[in-house]
Order: C-alpha cells, then sequence, then structure tokens
C-alpha cells in the first residue's frame, strides 16, 4: 500500500533526527578541548555563565518583535499562510515540504554573521562583546524557524519551547535524549513532563550554551590566536538551526495529523 505524503514526510524528517540523535550521544572531546580543559578558570566559567543567562534575560525582556522584527515576522506569517492554503487544498509532498523549504532559509544571514563576528573578535581577542550578539542570532534563527512552521513565539509556553530547543541542541548523551523526549511530549500534549517555568529555562538555557561554548570562548580570549575559537559561533548556530528544523517540522507534522483525527 502506497504511503500517503504526509507518512512519506513524517518518516523523512524522523529519520533526520535520529541522525542528530546518534551524532551527539557520545560525542568525542578532541585533544584540543582536553588541553584548554586544563587551563581553564573557574572564574571564566562563571563569567560565561552570567553573560550568557543576561544575554538570554535581555531578549526576553525586549521581545520577539526586537529579535525579528515586525516586518520580517509579519512576511513569515504571510508565507506560512500561503504555504497552509496550498497544503490544505492537496497535500502533497510538494505542498508539505514548502514549509521545511521556507524554514531552510531561516538564519541564513545569522549563519554568516555569526562567524564573521566570532572570527573578527577572535582576531582582538574579544570574548565578552560576543555573547549578547550570539545570543540574539540564535534566538533569531529558532524565532524564524518557528513562525515557518505556524508557531509564532508570543506567548510564554512558545518561548519556553525555543529556549529548550536551544538548550537540547547543544546537550550530549542522556541528557540530549531526554531534553528530546521532554520536546516530543509537549508536542502530542501541549504538556511538559517536568515542572517548565520562563525563569528557570532562561538558566538551564544560559548554562548550556556557556557550557557549549566554553573551550571556544577560553579560546577566542587570546588575540589572533581566538580566530580559532571565533569559528564556535558559526558552529553553535548551525547545530542548533538544524535540530530546531526538525523539531518544528517534526511537531507541525504531528500537529496536521492531530487536527485531522
Amino acid at each position: 500500500m502506497k504511503n500517503t505524503p504526509w507518512e512519506q514526510e513524517f518518516r523523512a524528517v524522523w529519520r533526520r533526527e535520529e541522525r542528530f540523535l546518534q551524532q551527539y550521544e557520545d560525542p568525542s572531546e578532541s585533544i584540543l578541548d582536553q588541553k584548554i580543559a586544563e587551563h581553564v578558570p573557574e572564574k571564566l566559567i562563571d563569567t560565561l555563565r552570567a553573560a550568557f543567562e543576561k544575554a538570554v534575560g535581555l531578549v526576553f525582556e525586549k521581545g520577539s518583535g526586537v529579535v525579528m522584527g515586525e516586518a520580517r515576522r509579519e512576511d513569515r506569517r504571510q508565507t506560512y499562510q500561503v504555504n497552509e492554503y496550498a497544503a490544505n487544498l492537496r497535500e502533497t509532498r510538494k505542498s508539505l515540504r514548502a514549509f521545511s523549504r521556507e524554514a531552510s532559509r531561516a538564519g541564513q544571514g545569522s549563519v554568516l554573521l555569526s562567524g564573521a563576528a566570532g572570527v573578527g573578535m577572535g582576531l582582538l581577542g574579544i570574548m565578552l562583546p560576543d555573547i549578547p550578539l550570539l545570543t540574539a542570532l540564535l534566538m533569531r534563527c529558532v524565532y524564524e524557524t518557528a513562525e515557518s512552521f505556524g508557531f509564532p513565539c508570543d506567548r510564554e509556553s512558545e518561548r519556553i519551547y525555543a529556549l529548550r530547543v536551544i538548550e537540547t541542541a547543544l546537550s550530549e548523551g542522556e541528557d540530549l535524549r531526554r531534553g528530546n523526549q521532554a520536546l516530543e511530549t509537549f508536542s502530542q500534549t501541549g504538556v511538559w513532563p517536568d515542572a517548565a517555568a520562563l525563569d528557570g529555562q532562561v538558566k538551564a538555557t544560559a548554562r548550556r550554551l556557556a557550557s557549549a561554548m566554553l573551550y571556544s570562548k577560553a579560546l577566542q580570549n587570546i588575540p589572533l590566536v581566538g580566530v580559532a575559537g571565533g569559528t564556535g559561533d558559526l558552529l553553535c548556530l548551525r547545530r542548533v538551526r538544524r535540530y530546531a528544523a526538525i523539531k518544528y517540522q517534526k511537531r507541525f507534522l504531528t500537529a496536521r495529523r492531530l487536527e485531522r483525527m
């Protein structure tokens, strides 16, 4: 029996998700990271956590409109509505893929900007001023992906979801599997399997960002040599962007199926 377009798309995104989980389930630490870890002072770790927490908190205080811009948000909403109309009119793989194609364009400018900014500041040995920019670009990338699949980040529950996408994308091993399952539970039920408050999630995401970026930011703090550390911004944004596209597409497909049951 021939699979429906929905089943084909869902199977494809499920396979992408499994590849992501397997890739980061047991990552190996590079020799460079091991060397840097031996010389990273505890004070730097605390400074990074505080800087990321402040940056994430500031993004939420200013609101999603500041992250994306109202004109940009409206453009994505209109594109989503056009794609939704076409998919409802006739659900084919082509009409369903229109959403993921639009999402693939989300964050392209952010990726390029993060790479240029990280390398540029690495040349000068500047670390802390790069953190608010990286945080804003990460949030913009996730917000644009969410909007592409019809999930505007205006409500607190959607902002928590966006933060948990970032936290999970940068997690490893059991933390990655547990975070991924929590996102799945929310997508299917609208309820988190654990207590999820915005303030607590801001802190949790900031801690994960600080941990994921520790080695590259420590290296970026050294003039000239910091160029290598500055590329960490680019790799971080690519990883989050890839995972966000997977989770929002899967959530979108799940919501369509539940609506039609």
